[in-house]
């Protein structure tokens, strides 16, 4: 009897142990640039991979080749000059998660979760520390978003130059270097 009770138990928390997956459909991952001091535009990226491990550990991939600027040939310029993506394809951010926090979380309940991780692009890892929203949605689905932009800052990542050059390439007279991001994440496990 003592097997059987065990074994049920376990089998019950499988599910909870089981990766959480990043659907990219349903997630949005935008920054916001701003030229000629008050000309401001929001951006995306649209080809987004990501999970929570069974042991908390999240990591988010952005592919930065799927840059979306509703200009086909700023997507290039962007691809070429700012990211380089024949070097650098991709950004990434990790961090971990103690997992309890979700399980505790009732369906339609949200709470608040103080991260600190790595943001790793073009070839440069800065820490970063941020403050997200986590709802627990129908069918095991969990939507994770920014409370408050994070500012990317092109010097901590090696992009000033590719900054200038699509000054000169558009023919501004400036274009920030820091860069507000916002994020709206759906896991699915």
């Amino acid at each position: 009897m003592r097997i059987f009770t065990l074994i049920m138990g376990l089998l019950i928390a499988l599910p909870s142990l089981a990766n959480w997956q990043l659907s990219n459909e349903r997630s949005q991952f935008n920054f916001v640039t701003t030229k000629k001091v008050d000309a401001t535009e929001i951006h995306q990226f649209t080809q987004l991979k990501g999970n929570i491990s069974a042991k908390g550990e999240v990591k988010l991939k952005i592919d930065l080749s799927s840059v979306e600027t509703n200009i086909p040939i700023r997507n290039e310029r962007m691809q070429k000059f700012l990211f380089e993506t024949d070097l650098f394809p991709q950004a990434t951010f990790t961090t971990s998660i103690d997992l309890q926090i979700i399980e505790k979380l009732a369906l339609g309940e949200t709470t608040q979760v103080d991260l600190t991780g790595d943001i790793n692009l073009h070839g440069m890892t800065q820490a970063i520390a941020t403050r997200v929203q986590a709802t627990k949605l129908a069918g095991n689905e969990l939507l994770v978003t920014s409370l408050k932009p994070l500012i990317i800052q092109a010097k901590a990542f090696k992009l000033v130059a590719g900054v200038e050059k699509l000054k000169t390439l558009a023919v501004l007279p400036s274009i920030n270097h820091s860069v507000p991001v916002t994020f709206s994440l759906v896991f699915t496990q």
